[in-house]
């Protein structure tokens, strides 16, 4: 595993750049930036930062609490009917006093809303991508200093040199470096997520198994 404090280490003797050491002028700036580039790429789905997570609906209810450690839902699936509900907004919604077995999701209030509302207990399974913060202490250790360490590394150093030190050249120099560390985590990520296709028996066409 690799640390904050290790990555912050690199940072400064890749840019040659001694004031963004620890103790010296600038190591709140890298800091800083760290964390920005942690966060540009925590919508971009990898197979590190993917999450999958059920819960169950109550009858009567029309809201069901989202999963722990959630950022974005993309999927959500039926488990005892092998469906998946489609998305769509509140103002779609016809009527709260129809239940049924529901078919359509939405957000609300960091919660999802449910149409129909449910008539039953149902087991939900949720597919997305998880919220991990950047580290902040130098012993710390997630996704962003492992598996993501040379992307978050190259778009640091992009970032420092085009907001703060204005160089043009590393600019391009470190650009280049964070596109190719990116372009090789998403084919990573299409290898280890991708799942084969199988003929549904209900309707004859190709259906995604995701299990």
């Amino acid at each position: 595993m690799t640390t904050y404090s290790a990555l912050k280490t690199r940072i400064v003797t890749e840019m040659v750049r001694d004031d963004l050491a620890a103790g010296e002028a600038l190591e709140d700036t890298l800091d800083t930036h760290f964390g920005m580039a942690c966060e540009y790429y925590a919508d971009e789905k990898f197979w590190f930062n993917s999450l999958i997570a059920t819960a169950t609906t109550t009858a009567s209810t029309i809201n069901v609490a989202l999963p722990a450690a959630f950022r974005r839902i993309d999927r959500v699936t039926l488990t005892a009917y092998d469906t998946e509900l489609i998305p769509t907004t509140i103002g779609d919604f016809e009527d709260y006093a129809t239940t049924a077995i529901p078919t359509h999701w939405a957000w609300y209030n960091d919660n999802i809303r449910l149409y129909p509302t449910p008539d039953a207990t149902y087991t939900l399974r949720f597919y997305g991508i998880a919220q991990v913060d950047a580290p902040s202490g130098d012993a710390d250790e997630n996704i962003w200093t492992t598996e993501a360490q040379h992307l978050i590394v190259a778009h640091t150093k992009m970032s420092l040199a085009r907001g703060v030190f204005r160089d043009a050249g590393g600019v391009e120099l470190f650009q280049g470096e964070a596109i190719d560390q990116l372009k090789k985590l998403r084919r990573e990520t299409a290898r280890r997520l991708s799942v084969p296709l199988r003929v549904s028996s209900s309707n004859g066409r190709y259906n995604i198994n995701t299990g």
